[in-house]
């Protein structure tokens, strides 16, 4: 990936938790998860309620959508929140190690708000055995 990473995401996943059907027109997994990012932007936790939903249609393409909101302090030391919408879209039988993601940000800290709604950061998901750890980067800045 290009650019500077500005953020790692490290979701922890407890698998005990995980809910799937199948059904004639496809399939769905639901992955509760926790986790916690440190990073020069920001550090917190990720709050209950966290879940990345999967989505796998009759024609075998799958549709990742993981919400869920971090809780911690921006850059300036403040107390925040950040909510990540993080979408990204699978071929049959076909997941890239790293995948690609495009998360959406909303944030109620007036310091990160500006840089992060409304701009376009790529994501790499990596495995770890505890989960994944979510890379967003920004293009614009050199790494």
């Amino acid at each position: 990936m290009k650019g500077k990473m500005i953020m790692e995401i490290r979701v922890v996943i407890d698998r005990s938790k995980i809910s799937e059907m199948d059904c004639s027109n496809g399939h769905v997994k639901i992955i509760p998860f926790t986790g916690f990012v440190e990073s020069e932007l920001f550090t917190g936790h990720i709050l209950p309620g966290g879940a990345d939903v999967q989505v796998t249609n009759a024609a075998g393409v799958r549709h990742m959508c993981a919400q869920y909101m971090l809780a911690g302090t921006d850059s300036q030391g403040n107390p925040c929140q950040i909510f990540v919408a993080n979408n990204a879209y699978f071929e049959r039988d076909h997941r890239p190690k790293p995948f690609e993601a495009c998360p959406t940000f909303m944030t109620d800290s007036p310091g990160l708000a500006p840089y992060l709604q409304g701009a376009n950061f790529p994501a790499e998901g990596h495995s770890s055995p505890e989960g994944v750890n979510i890379r967003i980067f920004d293009i614009d800045k050199e790494s």
